[in-house]
């Protein structure tokens, strides 16, 4: 009985480990040569590098804005100074909240595919959320535990917690507190929608976990309409109850769901079943308008992509011809590629990287942008210019180390002209030669606007959609006299991919409901809808003679080229000042009455940058635990030997806020001795340096013995006995993670050189000293792997090549040198 409890307690402590061990993530750093600033406001300390300032400020007046009205529906105030870290060297947008040690980081570089919400409000008001949630949920029950484990708490008391809570319950608050937002994005919806309505509906477990079979969409949508659909259900304060409920009693099983169905009746599940049937009523009265529209002779496109019975996509198309168009495709059995289909059949031209844009068709020549990690900082990458060539059938990197997004080409395919947002945040228009990559001119846009996507007009005039604080527009810049023309006033509406053609900007909007096709007269400024597709229209595209519109069309398996003739579109007068409204949407906005979009942004906000020198800050305590576990252990974990990995001891990490530096301090008892633990890594030079140190357990000593052989000769041997000192282990390694990364392959060089030390002894043969033992071990790894699919879990593609030299430095009159070279490949299975 008493090992059975043993064993109990360790699979307790392991299961607690494993979940805190999530909260340790560490997000890469930023280049060395920056150095950093500190603004302390009431409820942050804003982080930055020097020279963003306006930036900095920007952020610092939005998180203070918005503070006193994030905790309304969740029920508690964020304690403490909040650190806040702004990386604008990342082109990667992204904001993330970490809780060992605490912190938020927020990219502040802007995606091409942003809805109308400017992209610094939604990253406050998303991940500030995120605080306030993990806050709230660290209380009670688990509050006692911070005193025990420290920050690590966190990832104990959001154990039991889904991520589809989370995630739901922030995009929800984005939605909420501003006049736009995911949750009222009809693409945000559709993969739900379009499954629900004419596919084969999927149960929640499949939703939420996941399919390797079909495509699935992620749990942030399926959050928000779980937690949207339970506030307009049970009320503004249902997530305050439940969570409070939660920490009061986390020993309930599961003790989430059983704090739901305290307060209204049903768990998980049967919340999961009244909002989709509430939602599936709500789609079915869109999608019987569609077959009106339908019924009537209207929108019955001709598929040029081919049907599939698995997931696939077709997207951005571009017209070579009356029978050949070219489009990215994407699946969950293969990567993305480039792919040309002629008269119903497809050929794949070249596989891409991560792109950022949309494609361009000039010249027999396919233009995109596409993200280019940085060679060793994960918070500095580009995003370059590159094309393919149809006539050398290569691909060509035209610009490499820029900051360019959404590129458009002019009539002669001579000018570029991309979207270009600084580090330290000023938004321009810029345009490229196409022949060398070189900067020919550069605009600034109005209100420092964020240009979403560009087109040429007449004349060479460059049309731009543009985000502001006030939502969407459309503008028109003169490039003879510099001067802008407003063809489209602002709207919290989405509008993207836009194409000129004879005087009339073409582009997508969710204006009604469904993304579809519009049109806008550039002389009469009148806008039409187009299209009435049933779950989406997207991407525009025209031939030169304009007899066919060509889009891409959504469907429960992915995403299907079309064609309609002009006799078959709508024509109906399309008002922006009026977007369709979401019932969710307007329910929680009505439940906050606060509008981040609408209010005056104070400019009373104290903002005093100070100078953040790294060594004083090298270390930051965040957590200690009465037990000992090693990271990297727990990490590749074999063993059903949990007593391995955690073990009797005590314990105390660092990481300091700017990811650089990172320390574990420790004190275990294992096989009958007591060891001391010290582990440092440091990120903020090029090398990063690794040292660990073990004391404890009992040294060896290896020494010459004789013994009588067979025969009754004398011989010698090596033999190895105990001492009666403590065994000392140091280890000392630099290494370099250079990231060569480039088109679909991930690869990468690590040149690294490692010094290890031991206490044990061995005798020398001749002198018979003792002497301790070290070496150094040099090593040299490339790696180059395929990027894998959806459905991949190994690459088809790729290997690693090792090569090792070992040797000890001073004595090699006892020991020589080891050579060793190890590859490994990956190739196509035949299944």
């Amino acid at each position: 009985m008493l090992k059975l409890s043993c064993k109990y307690f360790f699979l307790i402590l392991l299961f607690i480990s494993v979940n805190i061990q999530a909260q340790f993530v560490n997000y890469g750093s930023d280049p060395a040569r920056f150095k950093w600033n500190i603004v302390r406001t009431q409820h942050y300390k804003l982080i930055y590098p020097q020279g963003i300032d306006s930036t900095a400020r920007r952020y610092a007046t939005l998180l203070e804005t918005v503070y006193p009205y994030l905790g309304k529906t969740i029920g508690t105030p964020q304690r403490n100074a909040f650190p806040v870290i702004l990386h604008p060297a990342n082109m990667l947008s992204n904001g993330m909240v970490a809780w060992a040690p605490r912190r938020m980081e927020l990219i502040t570089t802007p995606p091409t595919d942003l809805y109308a919400q400017s992209w610094d409000k939604q990253l406050v008001i998303h991940e500030s959320r995120h605080v306030f949630q993990t806050d709230k949920l660290t209380r009670r029950f688990f509050s006692p535990l911070y005193y025990a484990i420290g920050e690590q708490v966190a990832g104990v008391a959001g154990f039991a917690v889904p991520k589809w809570f989370f995630e739901g319950d922030a995009v929800t608050t984005e939605t909420a507190l501003s006049s736009s937002g995911r949750g009222r994005q009809p693409e945000f919806n559709m993969i739900y929608r379009a499954q629900t309505i004419s596919g084969k509906p999927y149960t929640f477990d499949k939703w939420f976990l996941g399919s390797y079979k079909d495509y699935t969409d992620n749990f942030y949508t399926l959050g928000y309409y779980l937690t949207a659909y339970a506030r307009y259900r049970y009320g503004t304060d249902i997530w305050d109850k439940v969570t409070s409920r939660y920490t009061r009693h986390a020993y309930l099983i599961p003790p989430f769901s059983h704090s739901l169905n305290h307060y209204t009746g049903i768990g998980t599940t049967g919340l999961f079943e009244q909002t989709f049937s509430f939602l599936k009523s709500e789609w079915e009265k869109q999608d019987s308008l569609y077959m009106m529209t339908r019924k009537a002779g209207g929108h019955d496109p001709v598929y040029i992509s081919p049907e599939t019975k698995q997931y696939t996509s077709y997207q951005y198309p571009q017209i070579v011809d009356d029978s050949t168009v070219i489009a990215v495709k994407s699946s969950l059995q293969d990567i993305t590629s480039l792919t040309v289909i002629k008269n119903g059949k497809e050929e794949r031209l070249s596989y891409t990287g991560r792109i950022n844009s949309r494609i361009a068709l000039k010249e027999n020549r396919i233009y995109w942008t596409e993200y280019v990690p940085g060679i060793r900082w994960a918070h500095e990458n580009y995003s370059a210019i590159k094309y393919y060539d149809l006539d050398t059938r290569r691909t060509v990197t035209l610009t490499s180390h820029g900051r360019y997004l959404s590129l458009s080409l002019d009539a002669d395919g001579r000018t570029i002209a991309v979207s270009h947002v600084s580090e330290s945040g000023v938004n321009q228009i810029v345009l490229i030669d196409t022949d060398n990559g070189k900067e020919i001119a550069r605009y600034d846009i109005p209100g420092n606007a964020f240009v979403k996507e560009t087109t040429f007009g007449g004349n060479g005039n460059i049309i731009a959609v543009t985000l502001g604080d006030d939502g969407i527009r459309i503008r028109q810049l003169d490039r003879e006299t510099n001067l802008w023309k407003e063809l489209l006033h602002s709207a919290y509406v989405t509008i993207t991919a836009p194409v000129w053609h004879n005087g009339k900007l073409f582009f997508e909007s969710g204006l009604d409901g469904t993304n579809n096709i519009y049109c806008l007269d550039t002389k009469t400024l009148q806008c039409r809808q187009l299209t009435a597709a049933r779950f989406g229209a997207f991407s525009p595209a025209l031939p030169a003679d304009g007899k066919r519109l060509f889009y891409t069309d959504y469907q429960a398996k992915g995403y299907r080229i079309a064609s309609v003739l002009p006799d078959s579109l709508t024509t109906d007068v399309a008002d922006f000042t009026r977007p369709y409204r979401f019932t969710l949407a307007e329910a929680v906005s009505r439940q906050e009455q606060f509008n981040l979009d609408t209010v005056e942004l104070s400019s009373s906000i104290e903002f005093n940058p100070q100078p953040y020198h790294r060594l004083p800050h090298l270390f930051k305590i965040h957590s200690w635990a009465p037990f000992f576990y090693d990271a990297s252990d727990l990490l590749d974990l074999q063993t059903d030997d949990l007593a391995t990995v955690v073990k009797p001891g005590a314990m105390i990490l660092s990481q300091n806020t700017l990811n650089t530096a990172m320390a574990q301090l420790g004190w275990y008892y294992t096989e009958g001795r007591h060891h001391g633990k010290l582990a440092f890594t440091y990120m903020g030079w090029y090398p990063v340096i690794d040292l660990n140190v073990d004391y404890g357990g009992r040294a060896l000593d290896a020494l010459w013995t004789e013994y009588q052989d067979n025969n009754g000769k004398l011989k010698e041997r090596i033999s190895a006995r105990y001492a009666d000192r403590n065994l000392i282990e140091a280890e000392a390694r630099a290494y370099i993670p250079f990231n060569l990364t480039r088109n679909h392959y991930t690869s990468g060089f690590r040149p690294s050189i490692t010094y290890y030390y031991t206490n044990n002894m061995y005798q020398q043969h001749g002198s018979g000293k003792f002497r301790d033992f070290q070496y150094l071990l040099a090593e040299l790894l490339y790696y180059r792997y395929r990027k894998l699919s959806e459905r991949d879990i190994l690459p088809r593609w790729g290997g690693q090549i090792r090569l090792q030299h070992l040797r000890t430095p001073f004595n090699t009159e006892n020991y020589g040198s080891l050579y060793a070279a190890q590859f490994t490949g990956y190739l196509p299975g035949l299944v």
